[in-house]
């Protein structure tokens, strides 16, 4: 075999090694958590649910309603399902820091299917997508 076959040889046996898990990327979303859900989740959060009114169009929020995009979650652990349980019950006045309750399913109440999608829209803006870090080279 002449050097440069083993060069390629080499290089292909590198370029084919898999990537150490920190340059992995982001752990995959919940099954739930689709593309097709977030979409129709972002125009119900910013339409006929009327989130956005309280929680922001960003999801920053309000005087009216926390914030969304923080991670921190003032009742529970913002994982996609704990959210679809959230909007289901919604949120009592008495647990709220403005006093003002978040109604169950949303202003104009949603079925299960809307409410899954809000939740698949709010999870997507509390877990963006983050790029792997920079491969590493040995030495």
């Amino acid at each position: 075999m002449t050097p440069w076959a083993r060069c390629g040889l080499l290089l292909l046996g590198v370029s084919l090694a898999p990537l150490p898990l920190a340059a992995q990327a982001t752990p995959e979303r919940p099954a739930g958590v689709t593309d097709s859900a977030i979409a129709w989740g972002n125009a119900l959060y910013h339409g006929s649910a009327n989130c956005a009114a309280c929680h922001g169009a960003q999801g920053g929020g309000t005087d009216e309603g926390p914030a969304l995009t923080g991670g921190l979650w003032l009742h529970g652990p913002g994982t996609y399902e704990w959210l679809v349980e959230q909007i289901k019950t919604g949120i009592p006045a008495h647990r709220t820091m403005t006093g003002k309750p978040m109604p169950m399913r949303g202003w104009v109440p949603m079925n299960d299917q809307d409410v899954q999608a809000v939740a698949a829209y709010v999870w997507s803006i509390t877990h963006p997508p983050r790029p792997a870090p920079p491969r590493t080279r040995r030495g």
